[in-house]
């Protein structure tokens, strides 16, 4: 009898750490039965895309979790960031537990309510998943948890972000690209504050906005305020943005913190140049050559001028993207770590 895996998931929402547990679903369908529980909401059409089964939860009360857990009988539950894994904790619920954090928010470096909570919840974990060294080493208890702890870089498939980049013909061409929740920690206004400088060298330059989020108003007056009308698209969100993507020139990411950075890779491997912010994982994905590390507006104004007006250099970033997007795309390695992990 195959082992029972349920992965449990806070947000309703399609973004970063639903594909991921979405990729490990699809990949050891074979080796395990899996199961995806999280609220009711836009989630469930992309789970009924990729056939995979679902647990609509009407509470994250961890009493409420252990009457689903009962009744489901997992051998292991796979929680994906901090809230689902700190209320598995508290549910009590009799098996082994795989904590999987996929962000490094500020708090976690610091010694606060937060950190404490997720701190005493994780004697109950078996497994720590970081998606990076960088949020590992960030981690205000990570010494003390340095046992359970292990990296599991996000894998990119990159035969399907290339199949699915042309399932669609689209017209338009754009400049600067942004994907990613209209969040603060993606900070899509810095985005647009970038865009309006840039604009003062390139007057027409063009721009996409793809992302929904509790910014998605500001970003909309902030358009207005800075007189880009004309300049920026905001399309929301996209369950298959590769398309578009891939007639995009360059990617900008000036979030506030990151896990990861799963779109960077994803950008990479369509041959777009990446400028982001130097949090979390983007700092081991941006290097050599394919895109650039921006401390403040000013660098990544720079950057964005330089690659869409010099085409030679354009083309270096451009190649060096391909091949570094590689490093994230070995699927069997990638696959043999989480069996380790579940099996251990």
């Amino acid at each position: 009898m195959k082992k029972r895996i349920l992965h449990l998931v806070y947000s309703n929402i399609y973004s970063g750490a639903e594909n991921v547990a979405i990729n490990i679903i699809n990949t050891l369908s074979e080796e395990y039965e899996l199961i995806y529980a999280s609220p009711e909401g836009p989630i469930e059409s992309i789970l009924l895309s990729n056939n995979i089964r679902h647990i609509p939860l009407k509470s994250f009360n961890p009493l409420y979790l252990n009457s689903i857990f009962r009744k489901w009988k997992p051998d292991i539950i796979h929680t994906h960031d901090f809230r689902a894994s700190i209320n598995t904790s508290l549910s009590l619920y009799p098996c082994r537990i795989i904590s999987h954090l996929h962000n490094n928010p500020s708090w976690i470096r610091k010694i606060n309510l937060y950190s404490i909570c997720y701190a005493i919840s994780s004697l109950a974990y078996n497994k720590i998943i970081t998606v990076s060294s960088e949020v590992l080493s960030e981690a205000i208890f990570s010494k003390m948890l340095s046992e359970k702890y292990t990296v599991l870089p996000n894998i990119v498939n990159i035969e399907r972000i290339i199949r699915a980049s042309n399932s669609e013909i689209i017209d338009n061409n754009f400049d600067i690209g942004f994907i990613g929740r209209l969040t603060e920690q993606k900070d899509p206004l810095r985005f647009l504050e970038i865009v309006s400088e840039v604009k003062k060298k390139i007057p027409n330059i063009k721009v996409v906005l793809i992302g929904d989020g509790e910014l998605k108003v500001k970003c909309k007056e902030a358009i207005d305020r800075l007189n880009l009308q004309k300049n920026v698209q905001m399309l929301g969100f996209k369950s298959n943005p590769f398309p578009i993507l891939k007639k995009t020139k360059i990617l900008l990411m000036p979030s506030k913190w990151e896990g990861f950075g799963l779109v960077a890779v994803e950008s990479m491997a369509l041959g777009i140049p990446v400028f982001a912010s130097p949090v979390g994982g983007l700092n081991g994905i941006i290097n050599n050559g394919c895109g650039e590390l921006c401390e403040s507006n000013e660098d990544f104004i720079e950057q964005a001028i330089k690659s869409l007006l010099e085409p030679q250099y354009y083309s270096f970033l451009s190649k060096n993207c391909r091949k570094n997007a590689l490093n994230f795309g070995n699927i069997d390695i990638w696959k043999n770590k989480i069996i380790n992990l579940y099996e251990v």
